[in-house]
């Protein structure tokens, strides 16, 4: 397949879509400075972030954290609605609704967090999905030998891009439910991919097809400067305490928080209540699936008052530790720990 046009002639296709999408002018129009802010914002979030004392190992769909591109998001009639294989494939084949509803489902529990989720920000959260593998649809059409990567596209024009492996993991899946329940308008309706492991935007909502490509593809965040990194390194956070209130010695402070490894698990979590001098295992109270975050506990006793910082840091399931360097969101995604400044009295 030749390679399609990069950059702003393919995102211009939202404008005869009818789709409105933010920046969409000061990107067609303008360059320098006007550029700089269009690629910075193109990350926004609609208010939805998960954090606080309150998160469950299944994070419920209205909780469930939302980053959207688009001024307004498409709605898609599913009786309309279809997805189609094609590109360096033997059988070009295009599915409805109702084909891929029929096909052997499979379900799981998968975390999603987008990139430019900062250390100790709350946009990750955790769900059931019902759906089919994306590799089922792939094997069917027969790929080429010489397959590179797979090109995605959604009704909203977005697009992105990931390694053929990657596409015929048994994990990578189209999925149609999320939490049992039909997948929500905001999340995708009718069908939206999960790509574990990977980077929100990676997991296209609204999705329409994947054309199978024998070239180096980028897709519509890439060529705006972010990765090329997109595999999600182990994240841990602290959820609670949720404020830098002083602490008593000698009470209990309860810690909490979630732990996430990408498609790699968790293995450990541990805690410093003492700026980093000193580490202790936490209880991993809800271990999760390869593919999902984990909820972690730990009774703290303070004895000496003071100045002092919790930190947590995570192993994720392959013994790997977490990246403890400090770096921002742009443009790999942050990585480092989070660290809460306390005073005990």
């Amino acid at each position: 397949a030749e390679e399609p046009a990069q950059g702003v002639g393919r995102r211009a296709l939202l404008s005869g879509l009818g789709v409105g999408v933010v920046g969409v002018g000061l990107a067609a129009t303008t360059g320098g400075l006007g550029t700089t802010l269009y690629n910075r914002s193109t990350f926004s979030y609609d208010g939805l972030r998960l954090n606080g004392p309150g998160i469950t190992p299944i994070t419920p769909n209205d909780a469930f954290y939302t980053v959207t591109k688009n001024v307004i998001d498409p709605r898609v009639d599913a009786s309309r609605w279809s997805f189609s294989v094609d590109g360096a494939v033997r059988m070009p084949n295009t599915y409805d609704f109702t084909a891929l509803t029929r096909m052997p489902e499979t379900v799981q529990e998968t975390t999603l967090m987008c990139i430019s989720n900062g250390v100790g920000d709350g946009l990750m959260s955790n769900a059931m999905w019902t759906g089919v593998p994306l590799a089922d649809l792939i094997n069917a059409a027969g790929p080429s030998d010489d397959a590179v990567e797979v090109l995605v596209t959604a009704v909203d024009g977005y697009t992105d891009t990931f390694p053929i492996e990657k596409a015929l993991d048994g994990t990578t899946m189209l999925a149609y439910r999320m939490n049992g329940d039909e997948l929500p308008q905001r999340h995708g309706f009718p069908v939206r991919l999960v790509v574990p492991g990977f980077y929100g935007e990676k997991n296209l909502k609204w999705i329409t097809g994947v054309e199978v490509v024998t070239y180096d593809a980028k897709g519509f965040y890439e060529t705006q400067g972010w990765g090329p990194d997109f595999v999600i390194p182990t994240r841990s956070r602290i959820s609670e305490p949720t404020t830098t209130d002083p602490v008593s010695r000698g009470g209990v402070v309860p810690l909490r928080g979630t732990a996430f490894g990408g498609d790699r698990g968790v293995s450990r979590v541990e805690i410093s209540t003492d700026d980093g001098r000193t580490w202790t295992d936490a209880t991993i109270t809800y271990p999760g699936t390869r593919l999902s975050w984990a909820l972690w506990s730990h009774e703290w006793r303070p004895t000496v008052a003071g100045a002092t910082a919790v930190i947590v840091r995570a192993t994720d399931g392959t013994g790997a530790p977490q990246i403890v360097t400090d770096r921002p969101t742009v443009p790999t995604g942050a990585t480092g720990l989070h660290r809460i400044p306390l005073t005990v009295i």
